[in-house]
């Protein structure tokens, strides 16, 4: 029988994962335990498809696994304050470099980009 849990992890826990893919490194992804094997947590992207329209399986370390973190609905936003920005579908780390009224929040990634984002959008690190 497979064990259902792998530290703090559990099969059906929601987690974001670590990417180290190109272009998407250090970047945070939705994803469903789905099962366990050899020390590693077999993961079921919520946002990523292949290109049958199959959600992506992959199986991941614990140390590039994370539970969804627990934010506050509000919570005071700044210039400099460090966030992470929903965008492509994951959580970006960056922090925010300017406020407006209707565009919203400005967040400088760690990446060097730079992107509008509504404030739902947007999290505290």
């Amino acid at each position: 029988m497979a064990p259902h849990t792998l530290g703090k992890f559990s099969v059906t826990d929601k987690v974001e994962v670590l990417s180290v893919e190109e272009g998407f490194s250090g970047a945070w992804a939705l994803a469903i335990i789905t099962g366990i094997t050899r020390g590693q947590l077999l993961v079921e992207y919520c946002k990523f498809v292949d290109h049958a329209g199959i959600a992506i399986c992959e199986k991941v370390p614990q140390h590039r696994l994370r539970h969804v973190p627990l934010f506050p609905a509000c919570f005071n936003v700044h210039l400099g304050l460090r966030v992470e920005g929903f965008l492509h579908d994951c959580w970006w780390p960056g922090e925010v470099a300017e406020l407006h009224p209707r565009k919203g929040l400005r967040i400088q990634f760690n990446d060097g980009d730079a992107a509008w984002l509504v404030r739902s959008r947007v999290r505290p690190m």
